[in-house]
């Protein structure tokens, strides 16, 4: 692969290496990496973007392919967004100074074009606020894929495949992984009938919580999970399944890219998210918050600078030279001067339901009150008595609001935040 450690992101370089192997398969057909090579060359001649930085949607198609290759074929930078979005992008993008067009917009007043590295500018979940736009480059994510095929035996795989969005930073990760290592990249795939052998899934827990029967695992040789709570009764949920597969976890964030890791396969402690990847430094801060540096590291946040170190909003420590995560820093509740993370409740509720997502809302007795959105087959009242048997008193939610489904956000991951202003809405009253 030295051939393909370039410092830019160089798709001619790909197709050159791989030609006519199948790069893509969509509900279109399937494509080369020569014919996906030649379908953004083609695309990229027909647009004349004046601008440095163009605007596209993220989403699971053919036609975002093509789009992300053509705008660095025209030597611009995408800007990849959800579409619920766009109509905060002016403000969100203020930093740029009006030098960004949307892919179709037809501008005739060139903008002035700097010179950078970037691969891509994303933006953040915005699940604990307004979003940020970060700065990411090839030679990050490029030495992250090294790691990613060593660790997760993708050597052993012939395609992959993510049901997250492509606006995402994992969805967009496994595509790109995908194509610098060569595989088939399968796009909106029936999860129910996948057909290609050898196939490496990279998931958020909650989607596999809530497709792990649906799923054909048959034909998954691997399954990643990252961003978002693992509980460790799913691995074990999945294992009864899914016998042959290869089991993993991967713990990072969009700034971050990839911190650590773990075979699940051996087992998954409650907050354990594993050993660091290669060239991982966990530095020592005030604050229980994790700060890493290491080459995996994004660019900055847009108009900022390239950051050496990056502090997540997580809270964990490294012991027993492992890494644990408990909590977001946003979904910490502070109940009656209790610190208290949701996932402990989460661990004791899941022995006896099938799902279930605590989360704190404002209380003028206890500063936060403790409530418990579950999926159960058994009994309220049974469930209620045999779910907290484990938990201290302070511990024990106030209340519980029982429903058949745990809705996700458009990034297929479930916000304490949202269901918090959900709550507060009313939206869950008479459920």
């Amino acid at each position: 692969m030295d051939n393909l450690m370039t410092k830019h992101f160089d798709f001619d370089m790909l197709a050159d290496h791989y030609g006519e192997q199948t790069a893509l398969i969509t509900r279109k057909g399937s494509f080369s990496y020569n014919e996906l090579a030649a379908r953004a060359h083609q695309k990229a001649s027909r647009y004349h973007w004046v601008c440095q930085y163009v605007v596209i949607i993220g989403r699971q198609e053919l036609s975002f392919v093509d789009e992300f290759l053509a705008i660095h074929y025209a030597g611009r930078v995408p800007i990849i967004v959800s579409e619920h979005i766009l109509q905060y992008l002016d403000e969100i993008l203020t930093n740029l100074n009006g030098n960004w067009q949307f892919i179709e917009e037809v501008r005739t007043r060139p903008q002035p074009a700097m010179a950078n590295d970037l691969l891509f500018l994303g933006l953040t979940s915005g699940t604990t606020g307004i979003p940020k736009v970060y700065c990411r480059n090839w030679s990050s994510w490029r030495a992250g894929f090294l790691v990613c095929n060593q660790h997760f035996k993708l050597s052993d795989c012939k395609s992959m495949a993510t049901p997250s969005p492509l606006a995402t930073s994992l969805g967009l990760h496994t595509l790109l992984l995908s194509f610098f290592l060569g595989k088939v990249m399968y796009l909106k795939p029936k999860w129910s009938s996948i057909v290609l052998p050898q196939l490496a899934l990279f998931a958020v827990p909650s989607f596999i919580e809530q497709k792990a029967n649906e799923i054909a695992w048959k034909n998954i040789s691997t399954l990643v999970m990252c961003g978002g709570c693992l509980h460790p009764s799913l691995p074990r949920k999945i294992q009864s399944q899914a016998t042959k597969t290869n089991l993993f976890e991967m713990y990072g964030t969009s700034e971050t890219s990839m911190i650590s890791w773990q075979d699940l396969n051996k087992g998954k402690e409650v907050s354990c998210v594993g050993q660091l990847f290669d060239e991982v430094q966990l530095l020592h801060n005030t604050s229980s918050l994790i700060e890493v540096k290491s080459p995996y590291l994004f660019s900055g946040y847009l108009g900022k600078k390239h950051p050496k170190r990056v502090k997540t909003s997580d809270v964990g420590e490294f012991k027993y030279g492992k890494l644990f995560v408990y909590s977001r820093q946003s979904d910490v509740i502070d109940h009656g001067g209790n610190k208290i993370f949701p996932s402990e409740i989460e661990e004791q509720l899941l022995r006896v339901a099938e799902e279930a997502v605590v989360f704190g809302v404002p209380d003028r007795v206890y500063g936060e009150k403790i409530v418990a959105l579950v999926v159960c087959k058994t009994s309220q009242t049974v469930f209620e008595q045999k779910a907290v048997q484990n938990l201290a008193k302070f511990k024990r939610p106030q209340e519980y609001i029982y429903v058949t489904q745990i809705l996700s956000e458009s990034n297929q991951k479930v916000s304490r935040r949202m269901l918090t202003q959900r709550y507060e809405r009313g939206d869950f009253n008479g459920i």
